[in-house]
């Protein structure tokens, strides 16, 4: 496909990162924010290629990807879709809205155009499985003092989950969660539910989420 010049030019200037497939899902084209956005040097050949085949940290979601572009395809119409993955040279865990719209070439339907936006304030059930969460999300948790386990309980009791929802929700029995629970206060030298709720908000240790929990792709129209 033959760009003109000045749609390049134009494409280039903006400051959020936008780009241009084909009707396989090819890339055509990506801006420079694009290319920040993904990590991908000034010299990478875009063109011809799929997301799956690209060296950034979305390339397994080639998938979900194709089958939004065909959404746009089929429906003649706009779709945004929300992306939370590891972007950057720092590869820092950010939010974007994505919206695709077809893309014309006279009278023909050749493509998909896309552009992003920052996330700013998102509905419940976009970051996580079960609920919303800050924009500012830590990946890692923030101490070594609790286990794998002891952590996934603190996520949802975070999360105002009661004591039985969560012995669901991880299949454990309603005692083993309790004594979780004790275990986590002891370390902590805690000596209640809602002092150990206050104490991890007043390190930020609400901001974790265990990986296992966010929902990296999501169609929201």
């Amino acid at each position: 496909m033959k760009l003109s010049s000045d749609l390049i030019n134009f494409w280039e200037s903006f400051d959020w990162p936008c780009g241009l497939k084909d009707t396989f899902s090819r890339f055509i084209y990506i801006n420079p924010a694009y290319r920040r956005m993904q990590n991908l040097h000034v010299t990478y050949d875009i063109e011809g290629r799929y997301d799956g085949e690209l060296p950034t940290e979305t390339h397994e979601y080639q998938n979900e990807f194709q089958q939004h572009d065909k959404l746009v395809l089929d429906t003649n119409e706009t779709k945004s879709s929300i992306e939370i993955h590891p972007f950057g040279k720092n590869k820092i865990l950010e939010g974007w809205v994505f919206h695709k719209k077809p893309f014309y070439s006279g009278d023909k339907l050749t493509g998909v155009f896309f552009w992003a936006e920052p996330a700013k304030k998102f509905d419940t059930d976009i970051y996580t499985l079960f609920g919303a969460k800050p924009v500012s999300i830590t990946l890692n948790p923030p101490t070594s003092t609790l286990t794998e386990r002891e952590w996934d309980i603190m996520y949802f009791i975070l999360k105002g989950e009661s004591i039985k929802v969560i012995s669901t929700r991880l299949s454990l029995q309603v005692n083993t969660v309790r004594k979780y629970l004790d275990n986590i206060r002891s370390k902590l030298g805690l000596y209640s539910q809602s002092q150990t709720i206050d104490f991890f908000k007043s390190k930020g240790w609400d901001s974790y989420i265990p990986s296992k929990y966010i929902i990296r792709h999501k169609i929201i129209n």
